[in-house]
C-alpha cells in the first residue's frame, strides 16, 4: 500500500512537471480525488488517530475523500476549504471552467465550485445525498448529510465529523436545537427521495438494476 501511495505521488508529479515543461500550466486545472476509501483492511494514521478503512461502506472513512486541486496562477497556494463537494459537481464545474454554456440535456444535480478554486466565497452546498446502490454483494444505503449532520434513511442521526466512528445516533437523544432543526430538513428532504432497495445485497451479475429516470432534479 505504501508503495502503491508513494508510485501514485511519483507520476502526479510527471504529470503535473510535463504541463509545466510545455507551458500549459496555467490553462490547466488538475484535480486529485478518490472514488472511496481505503480497504478495510488497512488502518492509516490521522491528526493523532487510527483510522480503519471504510471502502464499500457509507461512514465517513468510506465516503469522504481528497480533493486537491491546482491550477497555476489561480488556485490560491496552501488554502483549505470546508465546503462540501459531490462528485455530480465536476460536469457543472468543468463547463464553467471551459465558458460552455450548459444545455437541457445536460445533468443539472450539480453545482460549480470554479469560484472556490479562484479564492473566492461562491455558492456552496448546503447538503449533498448518497445513494449507494452496489452490485457486488454489499448492502444499500442512503443518507443525506450537511458539513456536519449526517442522517440516514432509517432515521440513525450523527453529529460528523465530530463522530467519525458514527457510534452516537443523536436520534435518540442529546440533539442540540440546531441539530434537531437540520435533522427536520433533511427529514424532508429525504421524504422527496427514491429509496435504495432495503436489506438486499446486489450480485456481480444481477440482472435488474433499478433507475430513475422519472425523479426529478435536485438543482434546478
Amino acid at each position: 500500500f505504501v508503495a502503491m501511495v508513494q508510485y501514485m505521488d511519483k507520476i502526479i508529479g510527471k504529470i503535473a512537471k510535463k504541463v509545466e515543461d510545455i507551458g500549459q500550466a496555467e490553462n490547466t486545472l488538475i484535480l486529485f480525488t478518490a472514488d472511496n476509501g481505503t480497504h478495510p483492511s488497512i488502518t492509516s494514521g490521522w491528526n493523532g488517530h487510527q483510522v480503519t478503512g471504510g471502502k464499500g461502506a457509507t461512514k465517513d472513512m468510506g465516503t469522504h475523500v481528497p480533493l486537491v486541486a491546482y491550477w497555476k496562477g489561480t488556485t490560491p497556494t496552501g488554502k483549505v476549504v470546508d465546503d462540501l463537494v459531490d462528485f455530480t459537481d465536476f460536469y457543472t464545474t468543468f463547463a464553467d471552467a471551459a465558458g460552455v454554456q450548459m444545455g437541457k440535456t445536460d445533468p443539472i444535480d450539480g453545482r460549480s465550485f470554479l469560484p472556490q478554486l479562484k479564492g473566492k466565497k461562491g455558492n456552496p452546498r448546503d447538503w449533498v445525498f448518497l445513494h449507494y446502490q452496489p452490485y457486488w454483494n454489499k448492502t444499500p444505503g442512503q443518507y443525506a448529510r450537511t458539513e456536519n449532520f449526517k442522517l440516514y434513511r432509517d432515521g440513525r442521526f450523527y453529529e460528523v465529523p465530530k463522530d467519525l466512528k458514527e457510534a452516537n445516533d443523536l436520534s435518540k437523544g442529546g440533539a442540540s436545537k440546531k441539530a434537531k432543526r437540520i435533522q427536520k430538513e433533511l427529514e424532508a428532504f429525504l421524504a422527496t427521495t427514491p429509496p435504495a432497495p432495503e436489506g438486499k445485497k446486489g450480485g456481480g451479475f444481477k440482472g435488474d438494476r433499478k433507475t430513475y429516470p422519472e425523479w426529478k432534479r435536485l438543482f434546478d
